[in-house]
């Protein structure tokens, strides 16, 4: 679900540059920056949300078999 949700997120900081690009005023310009930024840095920390789980799981995996 979070992948779906994440896919979401992208997809509005792609409409942010858009935004941004169009933009005739500095605060729509703003607006659509931190669009992306916010889409970037959320689709990041998903990412390393799935890689911390993953490790944390190859680690119980160790402790099992030792």
């Amino acid at each position: 679900m979070i992948w779906i949700v994440s896919g979401f997120v992208s997809l509005v900081g792609i409409l942010g540059l858009f935004l941004a690009a169009g933009a005739v005023d500095t605060g729509i310009y703003a607006f659509g920056l931190l669009l992306f930024v916010f889409a970037v840095l959320f689709v990041f920390s998903r990412i390393k949300s799935a890689f911390d789980a993953a490790e944390e799981a190859g680690r119980a995996g160790e402790e099992g078999t030792a």
